[in-house]
């Protein structure tokens, strides 16, 4: 069947955002809309790895309207652009021929079926759980309603996301009590009279919710509530998150010697040759890996005692300074992140499976050997 639907940039926004919330990027990344309106609509998207000028090219021939990348194009702040440059080049295509681009980076990394967990998948990790859990994912919201109400607005803020963790949704706390205010002059109290006090039997509701949907949140209550100002508090949690956060540490369901493991990552990513801190005659079963460029969570591997922690990136004292116990192994950025292309297209197929997704052609590893 053709795949010809149209589908509202919006529309596509809010699914990739329930996915991967852009709130759970790092501090330093630019994940999110980088260029273009959101007031468009789509027939058809290309999805890369890092977004380039033959990328651009391909778009444009391919009648695209959207980009997807998982590097962010625009990093760090431009203070010159000029239209020959590859910055200036690729804006002034894509801006020429209505071409957004859409990044999803650390948050996409952060989700729980990122690029690590599909790596753990592949090398059958179990009791897998993240090597830097995220912190703040969950706030707490206090709401008091009349008790006449509380079951009605409790439902509602169910539906609009609230009471749901991993595999319990609905779930809050309430407790019966006794409201005492009084209207002013230019009230419309839902109960009471202006100018007289009033107590009102009310009942405190407590959620917790993911604090990328607090404005959702906000606005149900405002929907939903009898009251002309509603009462209601919000907290932000430090709590860490059980399946959210950055890289993966499990445990291999049989113990690999060091070599059968660096046969199976060359197998997995297709890398010609794998750099690492040398042959102990180890026994790798409690594996860590971080997809990327991850050498700033080797101290998290190491406190956790992992037999081995596989990442990309690693520089040569990261190698020398690195505390003994842990073996580093460098598999390569692009090698170990190159399958995140292939995921974002089939979320997207699977939600919108009539809509024109392309992975590109030209988005290839910028790193040859020799």
């Amino acid at each position: 069947m053709q795949k010809n639907e149209n589908l509202p940039l919006k529309t596509l926004l809010l699914a990739l955002e329930e996915w991967a919330p852009a709130a759970w990027q790092e501090s330093y990344d630019n994940a999110g809309l980088v260029l273009g309106r959101s007031g468009k609509d789509l027939s058809r998207v290309l999805i890369c790895f890092d977004l380039t000028p033959d990328v651009v090219d391909e778009a444009i021939q391919k009648n695209v309207q959207l980009i997807i990348s998982h590097h962010p194009p625009i990093f760090r702040g431009i203070k010159k652009i000029h239209p020959d440059s590859r910055t200036g080049y690729m804006l002034k295509r894509s801006l020429q021929h209505d071409i957004a681009w859409y990044s999803m980076h650390t948050n996409l990394d952060n989700t729980l079926s990122g690029v690590n967990r599909f790596l753990s998948r592949q090398l059958e990790l179990q009791a897998a759980k993240p090597l830097v859990p995220l912190k703040g994912v969950y706030r707490k919201l206090q709401v008091y309603v009349p008790s006449s109400h509380a079951p009605a607005l409790a439902q509602a803020l169910a539906e609009a996301g609230c009471g749901a963790y991993r595999n319990y949704d609905s779930c809050h706390w309430e407790c019966a009590g006794t409201g005492t205010f009084r209207a002013l002059e230019n009230a419309r109290p839902f109960v009471g009279a202006p100018g007289k006090p009033h107590t009102e039997a009310e009942t405190k509701l407590e959620f917790i919710y993911p604090a990328h949907k607090q404005r959702q949140v906000i606005g149900c209550i405002e929907k939903n509530h009898p009251y002309e100002e509603p009462a209601f508090d919000l907290f932000c949690l430090e709590n860490e998150s059980m399946t959210e956060g950055a890289g993966v540490i499990g445990t291999l369901p049989v113990p690999l010697s060091e070599q059968q493991l660096l046969d199976k990552l060359k197998s997995l990513t297709g890398v010609p040759c794998i750099r690492h801190s040398g042959f102990a005659g180890r026994n790798i079963r409690t594996l860590a890996l971080c997809g990327g460029s991850g050498s700033a969570f080797i101290g998290a591997a190491q406190t956790q005692k992992a037999d081995v922690y596989v990442t990309g990136d690693l520089k040569y004292h990261d190698f020398t300074d690195a505390e003994p116990g842990t073996w580093l192994v460098d598999i390569g950025h692009f090698e170990s992140e190159q399958f995140v292309k292939e995921l974002i297209y089939e979320y997207i197929t699977e939600k919108f499976p009539n809509f024109a997704a392309h992975i590109s052609e030209r988005s290839s590893n910028p790193v040859s050997f020799y």
